[in-house]
């Protein structure tokens, strides 16, 4: 047949009868997920990392495999919904409608080897990439409706994708010059195979019709080499760029349209999201006490593709401009906000990303971070639309777990890529599912994308991460199985690989590495889970010193300042309460260049977030008072507060002006702790601690204060305490007045792991 670009494919249409939110979205023409499917009678996993493409108005889909590059099968329906992100269900899954599917693969690769063999070689079965002299998945291409798949296959590129056309489902291919011959797998059946003379035409016991058309001479059908139920293609090596295309269809014959350059889609196609939504957002004022404002940056709710507005990522693209992306794999543009916030421009630039909970923009190009891979976006065209969603890291290894979500990503000084990813948590949370080789990590990614690192493990719910000025790593945690709440984690590169806690989770790498303490424990009315960390970048007038660590809590919708404490080589610290009201959980936070802070948060898990999702801008008001503690240091006898305003000596000398309390906690196989006595310790309740859960103990050391005295500076007070001594916890709260008569009360909470020697 003579090649045209007569090519039909079709984007996911609205519903036209009522349904909730996940059945009225509009994901676009391809989906990336974890799909599950029936395969011989049996539910199986058809692909950890696969892409689901509809081939018109949902009514035939093909999935894809991006880990084996196998095409798993083509059917008529859609899908019965499931997923954490879609239907809020614990360990269900999307799973295909496809009980009479059009065709189906088995578990293999979707191409031969170099050797010939289509079986799964993969170091661990079932999970993972190819080698990479077999096959690598690069990406796909959006055109309009259109999805191309970019493949590389014993070293040769190959492009190819499906379609739906006139009853028959369309295989299509485009592949350069070949130096062997390329074997492909098409479809299983129940009996072996009748091919026609010239492996042009081949039919299934079942019913199955399948045609070939092909500008390749020697391209053929033929049966896997001892396996006569499993139909391949067979395209021979040659140094022309070849097109392919085979028809499938079952009780008729098949039918091929024109033959299609595939690379005639890969240059950028009309726009799928043109439409520009506005909204407008509103100004806040610092309340009472506070010295920070709160704006809202007004989110397009209501939009024409029903998608659910969840941001779990954003940067900046430049002054104005920020891109964002949802959990539900959205990524959106919004502009505007140097302004006034009276019209804010929101532009949806691409769809179908996989639990998209990261973004980073680095010389101009977006990367999203999602659970099967970081994503390296280009908008081919410069319509602000990405046509080419590249796949720049996919090292990473998923399983099907509910709860192993990858979340963040940030990079440090010199372009390295950082994000961490959870451990897989049963439904109820308790215990684990079987853990793989990068459950409960930091990873680190080289600003190529060709290196994958582990930098620690021991990880189980983190929430986000942040890296500081200096290299530092931090992420948050939550409560649960071996972490007996919430907590920083803090370690430098040097000190990689650490060990983070969870023991399920502890990996080779750290097999024989102690248990790295976090810079400071958490309680639950503090932070009940954890998010990201972001620094005070130079320059920057926030009314916090530059360099300081700002810890956001995604369970409480809070922001706490971190005050670091160093004795020796060891680093503890402090937290205290930034006083700003947030519309939504505190998940992710960027510092804009004009100073101000931006932090967004949805609601999918535990959190008090009062609003499904929120993009907030915190503005530093210079003509209030910052009434907050400075910083934190434990003496031998007692600790020295710090503040930012003189103090009033009455208040600040009485030791009445403040009530301090300790406690411990035990790190053990039962989910979370509660908080046992640091000076009458109980024996027995701590080693019950590790056999069952606790959480209503509550045994607090009420700590007196022996005296309190104002500093020569007038802003610093050293309080000296009976029996100072290290605790996992040590809770200081103070009624106090600047000069002015402004009230400071407020409360630090600190784990103390070290004290210096006494002077």
């Amino acid at each position: 047949m003579k090649p045209t670009l007569l090519f039909l494919l079709s984007v996911f249409a609205p519903l036209s009868h009522a349904a909730t939110w996940f059945e009225e979205m509009q994901i676009g023409p391809s989906w990336a997920s974890t799909f599950r499917d029936h395969y011989r009678g049996q539910e199986r996993i058809a692909a950890l990392k696969g892409l689901l493409l509809d081939l018109g108005d949902r009514k035939c889909h093909a999935l894809f495999d991006t880990e084996t590059l196998r095409w798993v099968s083509g059917y008529e329906g859609f899908v019965q919904w499931g997923g954490t992100p879609w239907t809020g269900e614990h360990g269900k899954l999307v799973t295909l409608q496809d009980q009479t599917p059009i065709f189906i693969s088995p578990a293999l690769s979707g191409y031969a080897d170099a050797t010939g063999s289509f079986d799964d070689k993969r170091p661990i079965p079932g999970h993972g990439n190819l080698p990479a002299s077999h096959g690598r998945y690069l990406g796909y291409y959006k055109s309009g409706k259109k999805v191309i798949i970019l493949n590389e296959v014993l070293g040769t590129k190959v492009w190819e994708t499906c379609s739906y056309v006139d009853g028959s489902l369309q295989r299509h291919w485009q592949v350069a010059p070949r130096t062997q011959d390329l074997l492909a797998f098409l479809a299983e059946e129940e009996g072996a195979w009748q091919l026609s003379d010239e492996g042009r035409q081949a039919k299934s016991p079942q019913g199955l019709h399948v045609a070939l058309s092909s500008n390749l001479k020697g391209a053929k059908l033929e049966p896997r080499a001892d396996h006569p139920n499993q139909l391949v293609l067979r395209m021979p090596q040659g140094t022309d760029q070849g097109l392919v295309q085979v028809a499938m269809r079952r009780g008729k014959n098949a039918k091929n349209s024109d033959l299609v350059h595939l690379d005639l889609f890969t240059k950028g196609g009309p726009a799928s999201h043109a439409e520009v939504l506005t909204t407008q957002g509103t100004e806040g004022q610092p309340t009472e006490g506070s010295a920070w404002a709160v704006d809202q940056i007004t989110l397009p709710q209501e939009n024409p593709w029903k998608s659910n507005l969840r941001f779990g990522g954003f940067d900046f693209l430049d002054d104005d401009t920020a891109v964002l992306s949802t959990w539900n794999g959205d990524v959106w543009k919004v502009s505007g906000f140097q302004k006034n916030l009276s019209q804010l421009r929101w532009r949806r630039i691409a769809s179908g990303l996989f639990e998209s909970l990261g973004v980073k923009v680095v010389n101009g190009a977006i990367y999203v971070n999602g659970r099967d891979q970081i994503t390296r976006l280009h908008d081919l065209n410069g319509d602000e639309e990405m046509d080419f969603y590249e796949s720049f890291n996919r090292d990473v290894i998923i399983t099907s777990n509910f709860h192993e979500f990858t979340f963040d990503l940030q990079t440090d000084a010199d372009g390295n890529f950082y994000f961490c990813k959870g451990s897989p948590v049963k439904a109820g949370g308790r215990g684990f599912d079987t853990i793989q080789p990068h459950h409960g990590i930091v990873a680190k990614v080289s600003p190529d994308g060709k290196k994958f690192e582990v930098l620690a493990t021991g990880l189980r719910a983190p929430g986000g991460l942040g890296v500081g000025p200096e290299g530092q790593v931090t992420t948050g945690e939550n409560e649960g199985t071996w972490q007996p709440c919430c907590k920083i984690n803090f370690f430098t590169p040097s000190q990689a690989p650490v060990f983070l806690g969870t023991e399920p989770s502890r990996h080779e790498l750290c097999k024989e590495r102690p248990f790295h303490e976090p810079l400071c424990y958490l309680p639950m009315s503090v932070d009940n889970s954890g998010g990201s960390q972001v620094w005070v970048p130079k320059g920057v007038d926030f009314g916090l010193r530059e360099g300081e660590m700002i810890h956001l809590s995604y369970g409480q919708s809070s922001l706490y300042r971190v005050m670091p404490d160093r004795v020796g080589d060891v680093v503890q610290a402090a937290v205290t309460k930034i006083p700003v009201s947030l519309q939504s959980s505190a998940m992710r936070a960027r510092f804009h260049s004009d100073g101000s802070l931006f932090v967004l948060g949805f609601r999918g898990w535990q959190t008090n977030a009062p609003t499904p999702c929120a993009f907030q801008r915190i503005r530093y008001v210079k003509q209030k008072p910052n009434l907050l503690v400075k910083s934190q240091q434990h003496t031998a006898t007692g600790v020295v507060l710090h503040f930012d305003q003189e103090l009033d000596e009455e208040l600040a000398n009485d030791p009445l002006s403040y009530a301090i309390e300790r406690w411990n906690y035990v790190r053990g196989p039962q989910y979370g702790s509660g908080e046992f006595s640091v000076d009458h310790p109980d024996e027995k309740a701590l080693a019950d601690a590790l056999q069952m859960e606790t959480h209503k103990t509550r045994v607090h050391d009420p700590v007196k204060v022996l005296s309190a005295k104002l500093g020569d500076d007038g802003t610093s007070v050293a309080l000296e305490l009976e029996g100072m001594k290290p605790c996992m916890t040590l809770k200081i709260a103070y009624d106090l007045e600047n000069l002015d008569g402004d009230l400071m009360i407020g409360e630090t909470y600190s784990t103390v792991k070290a004290l210096p020697a006494q002077k």
